[in-house]
């Protein structure tokens, strides 16, 4: 896939914001599979676990057969991805979406983040054959993981001057479940009086978004809804493309980021993936390593360059390669380090 190519332009950026960052890199998914048989070993663990923070390309999930479960450490995992969030407990899935002049967007002014609780819930690959004919799968809510959640939502809310966290439910039909949810959610919401409260049903949700975008804020979701949740939220912003995402823990101030979009094995070596979706990722990282100026530089140079349209690559309106692009956002960088300005273009 596209992954190799888009974390070489995402270090390129990196180092034209001058943060000295010391790099290990691994192959991993069907890369490393190929090679291995395995698409994660336990040196990603031993990594993860060393450095605390990972930069990450997307990798290609097989929907089924040979090679769609992971087994690492004597635990069975529906994907390297899901072995990542789950043995380190990266709970919170923070996934900003924000307009950006330039860019294919209907929907100027959109500016929400979804919070996505990572680690339960329908996605927590608890699947099993009750008999020849039916499946079962296990959607597990518990009140340690909601309240851990719903805390991070709201401190998040208030580090970044949000004025509402929503929280997006279906208690009308999994009342015990769902119900749970929302229980956690309005204790934790008791503790931050100065942040607004809302509950909303997840599919009347998807209309309203479309509807009015900018009546929403940070939206708190279980996993399965985070998931759809989100890919609407970027579409409203011009595509996943746009979309940046960082997963956090508990453990030690541990963080993975990513884009959203797949790895595009269509388009692989042909110089013509969209670098934005990594690059903001790695802004939120530069944020995760106490780096908040060169965030704001990488943030500031994506938009430039997405609004002035001609350095693009083409699924946003352009005739700019990957690295042409992402030459034009590393010249911006430097530009803006040598003036030394650049205001992060979101509040994360």
């Amino acid at each position: 896939g596209v992954g190799p190519e888009l974390l070489r332009a995402a270090q390129r950026v990196l180092r034209a914001t001058g943060v000295p960052i010391e790099y290990e890199t691994l192959d991993y998914g069907n890369s490393l599979a190929q090679k291995v048989g395995r698409s994660i070993t336990e040196e990603h663990f031993a990594a993860f676990e060393r450095t605390r923070c990972i930069l990450k390309g997307p990798i290609t999930v097989p929907t089924s057969g040979v090679g769609s479960y992971v087994e690492i450490q004597s635990k069975r995992y529906t994907s390297a991805n899901q072995a990542l969030r789950k043995a380190f407990a990266l709970y919170a899935n923070v996934r900003p979406a924000l307009y950006m002049p330039g860019s294919s967007s209907r929907f100027p002014g959109t500016d929400l983040v979804v919070i996505r609780e990572n680690t339960e819930g329908a996605y927590s690959g608890q699947e099993y054959w009750e008999n020849d004919d039916s499946v079962v799968a296990i959607k597990r809510i518990t009140r340690s993981a909601s309240l851990r959640i719903a805390r991070f939502a709201f401190e998040y809310a208030v580090t970044n001057k949000r004025r509402l966290v929503t929280a997006v439910h279906k208690a009308n039909v999994h009342r015990q479940t769902d119900g749970l949810f929302l229980e956690c959610c309005r204790v934790v919401a008791k503790e931050y009086p100065s942040i607004r409260y809302s509950e909303q049903l997840a599919d009347s949700l998807l209309t309203a978004m479309v509807l009015d975008p900018g009546a929403w804020d940070v939206l708190l979701c279980e996993n399965l809804y985070g998931d759809l949740v989100s890919d609407l939220a970027a579409g409203l912003v011009g595509g996943l493309g746009l979309a940046p995402a960082g997963q956090f823990g508990a453990a030690g101030g541990m963080a993975l980021f990513e884009p959203c979009h797949g790895s595009a094995p269509d388009i692989a070596g042909k110089d013509l993936a969209n670098p934005c979706s990594l690059l903001l990722s790695a802004a939120m990282m530069l944020d995760f390593l106490g780096e908040p100026k060169a965030a704001g530089w990488v943030r500031s140079s994506v938009a430039s360059v997405v609004n002035e349209g001609r350095r693009t690559t083409p699924d946003l309106g352009g005739t700019a390669g990957t690295q042409a692009m992402t030459e034009a956002v590393a010249d911006e960088v430097e530009r803006l380090r040598v003036i030394g300005s650049g205001e992060p273009l979101s509040r994360l």
